[in-house]
């Protein structure tokens, strides 16, 4: 059994790495597409009064969402980019636009989705309305113009105690709508925090003391970061922020418990911080997740050996197995699973349904095999109230047929899988 799980692994590496090779050979000739809506909106909240809210909307644009043109010895885009805001049936409260440039002189940077620009806008909100917020990025040489949205929902929160939006922040040089020199992040894959970052929460409150408290959860093993009682509330609202230094972020994914105490009530509310790891999948949020993802790789004994390890172990375990398997081990990018996790991430969007994606049927098949070169569909001889559908890969020579088992999309084998 060893032996032909061996097999397998060695089966989806190959075929991983084809899908790789094609991939490098065309890019080489053409830039990846662009992407000119894959830019990120995001709105920060804080409670500044009992009745208001201050919201600063970031909009970071990639440099691989732009298309660059040659000039000389550098490379330049030239783009627009707005937001704007309008409180429930449509009422614009404000609208901001920014016309831009980015040159770069290294041809590599124009496809970099870690290098960015910057522009945000602050507003101060009356709480007890919603709002919706549009964002565009259009590129001022293919004239593409990419469109996203964003909701801002208030009307609750007159519902107290309670917390609105955590939100960290971090060290930068500038003024980023939180004070001198201090950004805010979502929190996902952030490359440094120097000596630590920061925690804002906020919220609205009755008009009497109360107790706020943040734990550190690492697998039930529970670290105070910051506890505090009879904290003067007479203003209505709270607006606290908490240091946590570096050496609390021990993990690739930090879960954080808020909670806020007062008047006989308990409110909770959890948020994550995660820190960048070199040669990691941009797909991957929870380690853990990745490694039950990663069921078609692992033999027996991997397998059986992660249960004896700790988060840490994990975390470790999971980055030797790449590093092994990595076609480019000098760069800290891994194509392999990049593309691995990209299938794993394609089985989730389309083929989710009474399992996870990639635990179906057609999801192991797509994850090992990728998209395949046909797929006929039609409905079964037998019950033709069954649909059925064969994937047809063409340059390995096989076919899997799946039938639907009960009309909602539960395609299962027709056959035992088998790869030889």
């Amino acid at each position: 059994m060893n032996r032909l799980i061996q097999n397998l692994c060695f089966l989806i590496l190959m075929l991983l790495c084809q899908s790789y090779i094609f991939a490098q050979g065309f890019k080489k000739q053409n830039k990846e597409k662009i992407s000119v809506e894959k830019f990120i909106l995001a709105p920060f909240t804080e409670v500044i009064s009992k009745d208001s809210m201050k919201t600063v909307i970031f909009m970071e644009i990639p440099f691989s969402s732009l298309q660059f043109v040659k000039k000389g010895s550098e490379y330049v885009t030239y783009y627009q980019a707005s937001i704007s805001m309008s409180v429930d049936k449509g009422i614009n409260i404000f609208n901001k636009v920014w016309l831009d440039s980015m040159v770069v002189k290294n041809y590599e940077d124009t496809w970099s989705k870690n290098k960015n620009s910057k522009h945000f806008f602050s507003q101060n909100i009356k709480i007890g309305n919603d709002y919706s917020i549009i964002a565009e990025l259009q590129d001022l040489d293919t004239r593409k113009k990419g469109i996203q949205t964003k909701k801002i929902k208030t009307k609750n929160f007159k519902k107290i105690p309670n917390i609105i939006s955590p939100l960290f922040l971090m060290d930068l040089k500038g003024e980023w709508g939180f004070g001198k020199d201090k950004i805010p992040t979502i929190g996902y894959r952030v490359r440094e925090i120097g000596n630590g970052v920061t925690l804002k929460i906020s919220g609205l409150i009755n008009r009497e003391s109360y107790a706020l408290g943040v734990l550190l959860n690492d697998e039930g093993l529970i670290d105070s970061v910051f506890y505090a009682e009879d904290i003067d509330g007479s203003g209505g609202y709270f607006n606290q922020s908490i240091f946590i230094p570096s050496e609390k972020f021990k993990n690739i994914k930090n879960n954080f418990n808020i909670f806020l105490k007062q008047g006989g009530k308990l409110i909770e509310q959890n948020v994550s911080f995660s820190i960048y790891r070199a040669g990691l999948s941009n797909s991957i949020r929870d380690i853990d997740v990745a490694l039950k993802q990663m069921k078609y790789m692992l033999d027996n004994n991997q397998s059986l050996l992660l249960k004896s390890k700790n988060k840490s172990e994990r975390e470790i375990f999971f980055s030797q197995i790449w590093k092994a398997k990595d076609p480019t081990p000098l760069t800290e990018y891994n194509e392999l699973m990049e593309e691995y996790f990209n299938r794993v991430n394609y089985t989730i969007e389309h083929f989710d349904g009474w399992e996870a994606g990639w635990e179906t049927d057609r999801g192991m098949v797509y994850v090992l095999f990728g998209a395949p070169d046909e797929i006929d569909r039609f409905n079964s001889n037998n019950n033709l109230n069954k649909t059925k559908q064969v994937w047809i890969y063409r340059k390995i020579g096989k076919e899997f047929s799946f039938t639907d088992q009960n009309g909602f999309g539960d395609f299962r084998l027709d056959s035992p899988f088998s790869l030889f």
